[in-house]
């Protein structure tokens, strides 16, 4: 008779939870790394728009060119105030996933640690057996070579 573990089956369900937590946290950290992306991209465009600005008043930039400018620089400043609160919520969710991931990885070990403890009880007590029946059998060859 081989092992078989009782609770093979809710073992099988936690290592299926814990995979869906795993891509839900991988899913979090890209987004987060996306939004951080996009602000760095943004802060690069907004000191460039800065250093092209001087320049181009020296140049004789026209005053609604300027005010354009302007504009840009503000709408770029108030996305990166967005931005910058979005990381805030997707880091919160990424947090969250992280939680998660380790909850499900903490069920799934307890329930693996329990089978492997099983397994080796259980294969300690088929050697037991094993060497009773070969105590039985050797006893039992000692005894027809008395006779």
């Amino acid at each position: 008779m081989s092992f078989r573990f009782v609770l093979a089956s809710v073992l099988r369900l936690r290592q299926s939870i814990e995979r869906q937590r795993t891509l839900q946290l991988q899913e979090a950290t890209l987004h987060v790394r996306r939004a951080r992306e996009t602000l760095e991209q943004l802060d690069r465009s907004l000191s460039d728009s800065a250093q092209s600005d001087s320049t181009a008043l020296s140049a004789g930039r026209t005053g609604a060119e300027l005010r354009f400018a302007t504009v840009l620089r503000e709408n770029m400043l108030h996305f990166r105030e967005e931005l910058q609160s979005d990381i805030g919520r997707l880091e919160l969710l990424r947090q969250q996933a992280l939680a998660a991931y380790r909850q499900a990885y903490r069920e799934r070990e307890v329930l693996e640690t329990l089978r492997a403890r099983q397994r080796r009880t259980y294969q300690q007590e088929q050697l037991r057996r094993d060497q009773q029946e070969l105590d039985a059998v050797h006893l039992l060859q000692r005894w027809h070579h008395r006779d």
